[in-house]
């Protein structure tokens, strides 16, 4: 019952949104400026979502600590996952799927989830200190400032690692982020003889959240709008982790508030951000059918 309460407040939260951008926008402008759309930047746009789950399945790899997996079996997983996405009720909801064919294939659901779950935390690091550099950029701070705070969340973390297991104190309203933070902790204790690994994975995800800001800065392109790029830096990364938090379904409706919240600042007329965020639901949506197909092979 609980689980459907849950999705019935994400299609509410989905639906009300949209219909409130819709109501304060000329829909006629929309799609006008829909109809205008650059097929190359959008084709690029496509082809930056494929290195996007190819590299997300490298990163993924590196985190399974068997030899026997192959990184064409991950990619296959990835983009079935992705296929799934369409369907689910929030934006990782594929996951689940992996996180199911990646245990049967281990053999351990425990070991799936570890490695699942810590893609997602590493790949949010990332795209905090690409936020943070592109933050830094466009105030016009210097690049000490962004080598001082990184170093601080790094210490910070490396503290957190070593200090948390002995923090037995934990109130009961905090159970729920001492919950997430045990099982944190517990995935990069199990990589703890594999420093290199986790190394592998940060890079990786340096390379993924980078290629999906780009793949949303060209479909504003597609669009005939050109984005500043460090502006772009700081804002995608926060429109991607808010939209962990915020319930909808699959990011409709909040992605599109986000995406005229952030860029109406520099100039970027409401209509221009609300077909830019359906373009990219188109192109995710394109891209995941490679998934179906495979999904579909596999029967």
């Amino acid at each position: 019952m609980k689980k459907y309460l849950k999705l019935t407040l994400k299609i509410i939260i989905s639906t009300s949104l949209i219909g409130y951008l819709l109501l304060s926008t000329d829909i006629s402008k929309v799609l006008d400026i829909l109809f205008r759309v650059n097929p190359f930047y959008f084709f690029v746009a496509s082809i930056l979502i494929i290195v996007n789950y190819v590299f997300s399945s490298f990163r993924w790899r590196y985190l399974v600590l068997d030899s026997k997996i192959s990184i064409i079996y991950m990619i296959k997983l990835y983009f079935i996952g992705s296929f799934f996405n369409n369907f689910l009720p929030t934006s990782i909801g594929g996951d689940a799927y992996k996180i199911m064919k990646l245990g049967e294939k281990l053999g351990s659901k425990t070991n799936s989830f570890t490695a699942t779950f810590l893609e997602r935390f590493i790949g949010m690091i990332a795209l905090l200190v690409i936020s943070l550099y592109g933050y830094l950029t466009f105030s016009n701070l210097n690049i000490m400032s962004f080598l001082m705070v990184f170093i601080l969340v790094i210490l910070s973390f490396f503290a957190y690692l070593i200090f948390y297991p002995k923090f037995t104190f934990k109130p009961k309203l905090l159970l729920k982020l001492f919950d997430v933070l045990d099982k944190i902790h517990a995935s990069f204790m199990r990589y703890k003889k594999e420093p290199m690994l986790l190394g592998y994975s940060f890079l990786a995800s340096l390379v993924v959240q980078v290629s999906a800001i780009f793949t949303q800065y060209y479909i504003f392109k597609s669009l005939e709008v050109t984005l500043p790029v460090d502006f772009s830096l700081f804002a995608f990364p926060i429109i991607f982790l808010s939209g962990y938090a915020i319930p909808s379904l699959n990011g409709i409706g909040s992605q599109e508030v986000l995406y005229t919240s952030f860029f109406s600042t520099i100039g970027v007329a409401a209509g221009i951000c609300i077909a830019a965020s359906f373009l990219y639901h188109i192109s995710r949506l394109v891209v995941s059918l490679i998934g179906g197909l495979l999904y579909l092979n596999e029967k």
